[in-house]
């Protein structure tokens, strides 16, 4: 899935009227000039499988609110997406980023930017003075930057710790040890630096580590340090792709002997499957292993059952996982940030991002949030919190925690 790094996105109508600081200036007759915005999604490169699954979502929610009158307090301004591939490079993501604010002239940013394409993007945001909204990043170094992503500490980490000394402490689980395996990048190595503390508290024994690297074709030494090691329970955030490689490597040792416990993508996502094959996804996903997320179709959450029925049956999308509805939540802040501004000056912009808030039972609330939706002094979501989820033979998920999501409760499988 390739787009043109110049193509334009949905909505464009009408000439670019007016400055930066007020583009929907218009005269009685005239349509407003649309709203800019810039999205850099990883559509290619190891990093694909969020905006590939993503962006479809995010398009159509900006296209819904296109259609329903704009952004109404600018006159009913289109907004109008810019779109770039930065093909999962870091590098390519800064560059891309100062090609549309310098040359594009767009107000906002927005896009994948997991952590390591926050980090290089940071210093041309904090030159360029552009606000963005980032969809996955664990952090939020610039000033400038947001994020709807899981906090490395109070998400990611807590999140994890809690589950695992729920299962321990409620459902009584056998949990003395652990071995912390993780991507071996930033958001994984900042993950596992606070998610180890936590479990010492908590007098869980971390007995070793397996970080994955990141560049690997294959896990199979990380699993065999596992099974040496024998822990309770294997845990850590593990992307997309080192997931796939690593339920390889427990498939073909045929090892079953520790629970496997992670975030996000490598143990939740859908993908997992398509690219195990159904043979491998049976034996691995639906044996010992519980997935972190910020959505699953079961979840007792009347609002993001109804975007997962919009999403299927008007949208009519192939692939409903925790990445679409991610980016439709993304798509619907943006909304909410446009409608507060004063104007697209920079300063206003932060403003309305600071302000911003969709509390728990809003219609727009899509992401299992229970003190809702609204950016802490470091700009990262105030709720960490994640659910839990088990994989079931059919390939759908049941949610285990925390309770009020709750489907089932957790249980091994052997």
């Amino acid at each position: 899935m390739s787009i043109s790094r110049r193509s334009f996105g949905i909505g464009a109508t009408g000439l670019v009227l007016g400055t930066v600081a007020a583009p929907w200036v218009r005269n009685a007759s005239a349509e407003p000039a649309p709203i800019k915005i810039g999205v850099i999604n990883s559509m290619s490169g190891g990093l694909s499988a969020y905006a590939q699954e993503g962006k479809p979502a995010f398009d159509y929610i900006i296209d819904q609110i296109n259609k329903s009158g704009g952004i109404k307090s600018k006159d009913g301004a289109k907004i109008q997406l810019l779109q770039a591939d930065d093909a999962s490079q870091p590098a390519r993501t800064a560059t891309e980023a100062r090609r549309l604010i310098t040359e594009e002239k767009v107000p906002l940013l927005t896009g994948t930017i997991l952590s390591a394409q926050m980090l290089a993007l940071t210093p041309v945001l904090d030159e360029l003075k552009v606000p963005t909204l980032s969809i996955w990043a664990g952090g939020a170094r610039s000033n400038y930057m947001f994020s709807l992503g899981y906090p490395y500490d109070r998400g990611y980490a807590q999140s994890m710790h809690d589950f695992i000394v729920s299962l321990r402490d409620n459902d009584k689980f056998p949990i003395k040890t652990a071995v912390m395996c993780y991507s071996n990048y930033e958001a994984g190595q900042q993950v596992n630096k606070f998610l180890v503390e936590k479990l010492k508290a908590s007098g869980i024994e971390v007995i070793g580590e397996a970080p994955l690297d990141t560049k690997a074709q294959d896990q199979t030494s990380a699993m065999i340090r596992i099974r040496s090691l024998k822990p309770d329970v294997v845990t850590g955030l593990v992307t997309p792709r080192d997931g796939i490689l690593m339920h390889q490597a427990r498939y073909n040792l045929n090892y079953q002997g520790s629970l496997f416990v992670g975030g996000t993508g490598g143990y939740s996502d859908l993908s997992l499957w398509k690219d195990l094959g159904p043979e491998i996804g049976k034996a691995v996903l639906t044996r010992n292993l519980f997935g972190m997320t910020g959505f699953s179709a079961g979840a007792k959450m009347d609002s993001m059952q109804k975007i997962i029925t919009e999403l299927r049956d008007v949208a009519k999308l192939e692939r409903i996982g925790q990445g679409a509805v991610q980016y439709a939540q993304g798509a619907r802040v943006l909304q909410q940030v446009l409608e507060n501004a004063k104007s697209l000056e920079p300063d206003a912009l932060l403003e309305a991002f600071k302000s911003f808030k969709i509390p728990f039972g809003d219609p727009h609330l899509y992401i299992a949030k229970p003190k809702g939706l609204q950016f802490a002094e470091d700009r990262l979501l105030t709720d960490g919190s994640a659910m839990m989820i088990q994989w079931m033979p059919d390939q759908s998920q049941e949610v285990v925690f925390p309770k009020e999501f709750a489907q089932a409760a957790p249980r091994p499988k052997s």
